[in-house]
């Protein structure tokens, strides 16, 4: 299965913690990174034909200025299903508010909310899931 990732996240130090993490356990996988998550949706958007067979997991932080992952989400849910099947999205955040943990366990579109900043185990776990069909 060929996979890509794109990292949501306004800290910069997150978004090379995790790409190098990535990068290290697998070259051949393409990561973009963005501080605003409306540049991510518009990317989405705009690359609709664009590696039609790649699968992208995004990892998506939560407190982001200007739209926050939640606004993300409903964004991205209103994108056509054609588009939607080819992302997976993962939260995640530093957050420790039940509401949040609430509101991303009862989203469909979300596989689940993992600690950040990504850690070697958390990427091996998500690759296994994906990879599994577990999304």
């Amino acid at each position: 299965m060929n996979l890509a990732f794109i990292i949501i996240d306004d800290s910069e130090l997150d978004c090379f913690i995790a790409k190098k993490i990535i990068q290290q356990n697998d070259k051949s996988i393409m990561v973009a990174t963005y501080t605003d998550a409306i540049a991510a949706l518009r990317q989405i958007n705009d690359n609709t034909d664009m590696h039609s067979d790649l699968l992208t997991i995004i990892l998506l932080d939560l407190r982001l200025p200007i739209m926050s992952g939640f606004e993300f989400v409903e964004e991205f849910e209103r994108l056509p299903l054609s588009i939607r099947n080819r992302y997976v999205i993962y939260v995640l955040s530093s957050s420790m508010n039940r509401n949040d943990k609430s509101r991303v366990d009862s989203n469909e579109n979300i596989v689940k909310m993992m600690d950040k900043p990504l850690t070697k185990a958390a990427f091996e776990t998500i690759v296994t899931e994906v990879v599994a069909g577990k999304r």
